[in-house]
C-alpha cells in the first residue's frame, strides 16, 4: 500500500463513521517549510475546517510499527477529538479588526526556509528570525488553534503593519505574559518529587525565557522591557540561545563560556533534539544590557573589538581624536620679505603660528594645490614690509602679502606638512624676493637684485631657531582663520 491508497482508505473510513462531517484532501502551507497534503474535516454548519496530516501515521505503517487497521483507528480517534473541540468562528467577526485585535499573538520563526511565505505575510525581521502574527482562536492544555495574519487581511482591515505590531505586543503581553525561570526550577517541576532530591538548590547559569502557555514562547524576547528585566536578574549582559520557537535560553556573559562552544551546542541540539518545525536559529545572540542592543553574538564581539581599538587609540584627557592624530610639528616653507624661502619645522598650536608671522594669523588659499598661506592678518594695517605678490592665471598681480608668511599643507581638518613635491614647487615659485613700486593707483612688482637677496641671513636663522624651539609637543588643533 502506498501513501495515496492509505489516504483514500482513511477518507472512506471517516466518511462512514462521521457522515455529518465534510471530508476532503487539501494542501496545507505551513511555516518552517512543513507544508503537506492533509485531510480536512469540517462539521456541518461550521465555517472552520481542521486539517489532519496523515503522513506521520502512514510512516508507522511503512516502518512496520502499526498495522493498516490500527492506523485507520488512530485516524478515526483523532477526527473524533478534533471535531468535538473545533472552535466556532463567525466570519463577520474575523473581518472586524476591532474585535479580533485582542486575540493577536506573535510567533518567532526562522527566515531561512520561510522566504516565500514571508512575502505574503506581515512581519518584522530580527537578525535571522522574523516576527509574524496570529489570531488565537482557542488555547488549552491540548494545544492551541490560530489563524496566521496575511497581507491581504491587513489590507482588508485598512491598517498599517506598524499598528498590527503594536496591537499584537499589547494583546500578547496581556494574554500570555513573559516568563523567566531558572533551569533548575524547570527541571525540578518536570521531575516531580524525584527532581527535588536530584536538582541542586543553587541556581543554574541557564535561564528559560518563554510565555505563559509555552506555545511560541520565543517571542518573549520582543516584549518591551523583558530583556532589561532579564539583565537585572542575570546581573548584566547575557547570551541568548534559541532552543526552539517555544522558548529561548539565557546564559550570563561572565566569561565562563566561549562563544564557539555555545554555537556548537545550539547547532548540535537543533540537529538531534529539535523537530524541524520547531527550530528557530542556529545562531547565538547577545544582549548588551548597557546599550540595550539585541544582536548576533558575533556582531557583538566585532563591535566590542572596534570599541576597544578606539579606546586604545583614544587621545589623552582633554584632547580630541583629531588633535591626538595631529603631528607635534609640521614642515612648512617660510617666506620672509627680501629673502629666499626655506624649509622649517613649526609647532601646530595657534600661538606657535602667531609667533612665526608676528601677530594674529590669516589663512589664504590662492592655489589649486592642497596648501594654504598663513600670514599676519594685520600685516598691511601695521605697515609690515611687502613680501610677495599673488598673481592670477594671466600673471596679473591681484594682491600682495605684507610681512612674513608660511606655505603649509592641508589635512582634512587641520594644517599639515608639505610634501617634497610641494616644497620644491613653492620654493621655486617664491624663490625670487620681490620689491614693489607704486605707479599711480597700481603697484608694480620687480625682482630684488641677486646680490641683495641672501639665502638665509642671520636674522632669519635666529627666527627659525626660535620657532623650532617653540615647537614642542602640543595638541591643540590650529584654526584655519582666527586671531
Amino acid at each position: 500500500m502506498d501513501f495515496e491508497q492509505f489516504q483514500e482508505q482513511a477518507m472512506e473510513a471517516v466518511k462512514e463513521h462521521f457522515p455529518e462531517l465534510s471530508v476532503e484532501m487539501q494542501e496545507v502551507n505551513k511555516l518552517q517549510g512543513q507544508s503537506y497534503t492533509g485531510m480536512a474535516v469540517k462539521p456541518e454548519g461550521s465555517n472552520i475546517a481542521a486539517t489532519i496530516n496523515l503522513q506521520p501515521v502512514f510512516d508507522h505503517v511503512e516502518a512496520g510499527d502499526m498495522s493498516v487497521d490500527a492506523a485507520i483507528r488512530s485516524v478515526l480517534d483523532t477526527v473524533s477529538q478534533v471535531s468535538a473541540n473545533m472552535p466556532q468562528l463567525d466570519v463577520r467577526t474575523l473581518m472586524d479588526y476591532e474585535q479580533m485585535k485582542d486575540t493577536l499573538t506573535m510567533q518567532m520563526i526562522p527566515v531561512a526556509g520561510n522566504e516565500d511565505r514571508l512575502n505574503d505575510i506581515p512581519h518584522q525581521i530580527v537578525e535571522d528570525m522574523a516576527v509574524v502574527y496570529r489570531f488565537e482562536m482557542e488555547s488549552n492544555e491540548q494545544g492551541s488553534s490560530s489563524i496566521l495574519v496575511t497581507n491581504n487581511m491587513v489590507q482588508n482591515y485598512g491598517i498599517e503593519p506598524d499598528q498590527l505590531h503594536a496591537d499584537a505586543l499589547e494583546a500578547a503581553q496581556q494574554n500570555h505574559p513573559a516568563t523567566l525561570r531558572n533551569m533548575n526550577d524547570v527541571m525540578r517541576e518536570l521531575m516531580g518529587d524525584f527532581g527535588a532530591s536530584m536538582i541542586p538548590d543553587e541556581p543554574s547559569p541557564l535561564w528559560v525565557a518563554s510565555i505563559e502557555g509555552g506555545q511560541n514562547g520565543a517571542c518573549a524576547i520582543q516584549y518591551p522591557g523583558f530583556m532589561d528585566q532579564a539583565a537585572e536578574t542575570l546581573g548584566g549582559d547575557f547570551f541568548v540561545l534559541p532552543s526552539s520557537v517555544h522558548e529561548v535560553l539565557f546564559i550570563p556573559d561572565d566569561g565562563s563560556m566561549e562563544l564557539a562552544n555555545l554555537e556548537e551546542m545550539v547547532q548540535s541540539i537543533n540537529q538531534t533534539e529539535v523537530a524541524p518545525a520547531d527550530r528557530l536559529s542556529d545562531s547565538v545572540f547577545h544582549y548588551d544590557s548597557e546599550a540595550r542592543i539585541f544582536e548576533n553574538a558575533r556582531t557583538f564581539e566585532a563591535r566590542e573589538a572596534m570599541q576597544e581599538q578606539m579606546l586604545a587609540d583614544a587621545p589623552a584627557p582633554g584632547m580630541s581624536f583629531g588633535e591626538a592624530e595631529q603631528a607635534e610639528t609640521i614642515t612648512v616653507l617660510m617666506v620672509n620679505p627680501g629673502e629666499r624661502p626655506y624649509e622649517m619645522q613649526v609647532g601646530t598650536e595657534l600661538e606657535d603660528l602667531q609667533a612665526v608671522v608676528g601677530g594674529s594669523i590669516e589663512v589664504a588659499y590662492p592655489f589649486e594645490d592642497n596648501v594654504g598661506l598663513i600670514m599676519n592678518g594685520e600685516g598691511k594695517l601695521e605697515g609690515l614690509p611687502l613680501n610677495r605678490a599673488l598673481r592670477d592665471d594671466q600673471g596679473e598681480v591681484y594682491d600682495i602679502v605684507a610681512g612674513p608668511f608660511m606655505v603649509v599643507g592641508l589635512t582634512e581638518d587641520s594644517f599639515g606638512s608639505l610634501t617634497k613635491e610641494q616644497l620644491s614647487k613653492f620654493s621655486d615659485m617664491f624663490q625670487q624676493p620681490e620689491g614693489f613700486i607704486k605707479m599711480g593707483k597700481s603697484i608694480m612688482a620687480f625682482p630684488v637684485p641677486e646680490e641683495t637677496a641672501e639665502k638665509k641671513p642671520k636674522e632669519a636663522a635666529h627666527a627659525a631657531e626660535k620657532a623650532e624651539k617653540a615647537a614642542k609637543p602640543k595638541h591643540k588643533k590650529p584654526e584655519h582663520d582666527g586671531h
